[in-house]
């Protein structure tokens, strides 16, 4: 008599596409790479006086109301670097399907076998990492003129907090960089609302005025700002975390659906490669 014995485990293997994945993305990195440097060396000139422009408007700002602690000063700091990362990210986000269908490379990029979820994680990652080094620069430029050692102090008393409601938020702005970017395929003209949007954020998010000096409808619209819960997590810690994290999630899910729909809308009524 045979005995037969049925394996309790069934080993399974990655699929081929599965263990190509990371190679994949990280193609898409390159490539975002190289079209950034080409818009530096075009536009060099552009953006070293977009960053003057910021840095000139951050210490206006930043004098206005003189600093009491080096922490103070750490969080005007932190919440203004934020807001520059995460304004660069927004923007490219919202733009990119337009700077596409204007260059006429909308249909090139749609052509390859590089699916479009991983083309929009490339640009992420490689704005995000470009704009990491402005914001450097630009951190330890201001650090200098504040005066290092009170940044020093004031970053080293909080920077658990920085790191984690820092990369929360960022979650929560990439998100709405997603939403715009989905609204963008229907209302081509979208740069002009992000701009409102991303100076209502600059202004109104809690680094610079204090939320004690702001109407009862700013505390309502801030309650959907990520900015806000950064600057809310690193003055009060811990306690507004799942909060913070519960409005970040809710923007990367609203963002994901409307780039979802519109993305099906475009397709359908052939609007993708448009930039009118």
């Amino acid at each position: 008599m045979k005995l037969i014995f049925w394996p309790l485990f069934v080993p399974t293997y990655p699929s081929k596409e599965v263990s190509r994945l990371p190679l994949q993305i990280l193609n898409v990195v390159l490539a975002s790479f190289l079209k950034k440097r080409a818009e530096y060396r075009r536009y060099w000139f552009d953006f070293t006086v977009g960053l003057i422009i910021k840095f000139v408007f951050f210490l206006g700002t930043l004098y206005a109301s003189p600093i009491q602690t080096g922490k103070e000063a750490t969080l005007k700091l932190f919440g203004f670097s934020l807001w520059y990362l995460s304004a660069h990210l927004i923007s490219k986000l919202g733009n990119t399907v337009i700077e596409e269908a204007y260059l006429g490379t909308a249909e090139q990029v749609l052509s390859t076998k590089t699916p479009p979820w991983q083309v929009l994680m490339g640009v992420v990652i490689a704005e995000i990492a470009l704009s990491s080094v402005w914001v450097v620069l630009f951190f330890i430029c201001a650090a200098l003129m504040i005066g290092f050692s009170e940044i020093l102090s004031g970053i080293l008393s909080m920077i658990t907090e920085i790191v984690v409601f820092g990369g929360v938020s960022l979650i929560g702005m990439t998100g709405i960089g997603v939403f715009i970017l989905g609204l963008s395929l229907r209302l081509k003209q979208v740069g002009a609302v992000t701009e409102v949007l991303l100076y209502y954020l600059l202004i109104f998010s809690g680094f610079f005025l204090s939320s004690n000096l702001l109407p009862t409808a700013f505390h309502i619209l801030n309650y959907f700002s990520p900015l806000s819960w950064a600057v809310q997590g690193v003055n009060e810690g811990w306690p507004v975390f799942f909060p913070a994290l519960g409005i970040s999630l809710l923007w990367l899910a609203m963002g994901s659906l409307v780039l979802k729909q519109q993305w099906h809308w475009a397709r359908k009524n052939g609007k993708i490669g448009s930039y009118v």
